[in-house]
């Protein structure tokens, strides 16, 4: 085999560099964004009043917030959904920069993605048809209970010795739907969540008991993007200070959920505007 001229072994070594360099500017690395300029936000899209669609529309509060965190960034938004289940594997897989889908820190979690502060708080609830006699979930009779796939609801579940049956739906909505024409005994959401559907959907449904636990969801980044991590922060704190984020909030709950650990409705009728 001949061996490569000087030339062509500098045109060579010129080729694999470039090769690198177009790697790492596609979130290759340590990079902190996918691409100069933009914010690649995901969300589920199936968790309304948090992320869904209107006709061909993304909205919700998820969303609403995503593009108040990257006007604050000087960034132009680029939204992406996926099944809440795989978000996080899109994240590693450097489809995303950051989730912004209402995720609860845990530990396993943890281990693969780094979050940044809090941005709501809100507690985990049972609701049950207005029918039911319940008044206590854990003192249900083995009730068939519904959550979406992949939450922290469905571990909460798993580990509670009171539960019958755990049915996983894509969408939290999809559980209330089927606990409300009977085909779950309960399902199991984000009391927010639970209380618009009621609200907004008009459905034949009412919280069972106090929420289970509380829940602090967080910004999600790729595992060791610490710079991301800080300016996220920063533009969150700076859209509680100037009032962005209270609007945003009273526009879908009638509330700041920042400020409430159980999200509790407000007091006026009209808690969940959702307009």
């Amino acid at each position: 085999m001949n061996k490569p001229t000087p030339n062509r072994r500098a045109g060579a070594l010129v080729a694999i560099a470039a090769a690198s360099l177009a790697l790492t500017a596609c979130g290759g690395g340590d990079e902190k964004l996918l691409n100069d300029g933009t914010l690649v936000v995901a969300m589920s899209g199936e968790f309304q009043p948090f992320s869904h669609f209107e006709g061909d529309q993304l909205t919700g509060f998820d969303y609403d917030i995503g593009a108040a965190i990257a006007e604050e960034m000087g960034l132009e938004l680029d939204t992406q959904t996926g099944a809440f289940d795989s978000l996080i594997q899109g994240l590693k897989s450097d489809r995303y920069d950051v989730l912004i889908a209402s995720m609860t820190p845990t530990e396993e979690r943890d281990a693969q993605v780094d979050f940044t502060d809090p941005y709501y708080l809100s507690g985990a609830t049972v609701f049950v048809p207005n029918d039911s006699d319940c008044e206590d979930p854990t003192q249900l009779d083995s009730p068939a209970i519904g959550v979406a796939s992949g939450t922290t609801y469905e571990t909460f579940l798993n580990d509670q010795d009171w539960v019958g049956e755990i049915r996983t739906f894509t969408s939290d909505i999809t559980a209330l739907e089927d606990t409300e024409v009977g085909r779950l005994d309960a399902a199991m959401t984000d009391r927010l969540v639970g209380l618009y559907q009621i609200d907004q959907a008009d459905r034949d449904l009412r919280v069972c008991g106090e929420p289970l636990y509380t829940e602090e969801p967080a910004f999600a980044v790729r595992d060791g993007n610490t710079e991301l991590v800080d300016e996220l922060n920063e533009a969150l704190a700076s859209i509680i200070e100037d009032g962005t984020y209270a609007e945003i909030s009273e526009k879908w709950f009638g509330q700041n959920i920042l400020e409430s650990d159980t999200g509790q409705p407000a007091d006026d009728a009209e808690q969940t505007s959702g307009d």
